[in-house]
């Protein structure tokens, strides 16, 4: 059974994830709890990842990544 998450708890694994790239450079950790956010529907989140995979900044560029989450954001919007 999958757990729902709060809007609440969205755009608080969301922001983290966001501190943790700003303040802490941690980018694997980072990137895990924005497609944690994204799958459970949070279009920021699935936005943010491809711009990161589109860019490659911190991350090996991927264009089909990069596509994937910016569909993703699109579903979400």
């Amino acid at each position: 059974m999958i757990n729902q998450i709060s809007q609440q708890e969205l755009e608080h694994l969301y922001s983290n994830a966001v501190n943790t790239i700003q303040f802490e450079m941690n980018f694997s950790d980072a990137v895990s709890e924005l497609e944690q956010a994204a799958r459970a529907g949070h279009g920021k989140a699935a936005m943010f990842l491809a711009e990161l995979y589109l860019q490659g900044f911190r991350v090996e560029r991927d264009s089909l990544k990069a596509q994937y989450w910016q569909q993703m954001a699109t579903m979400q919007a």
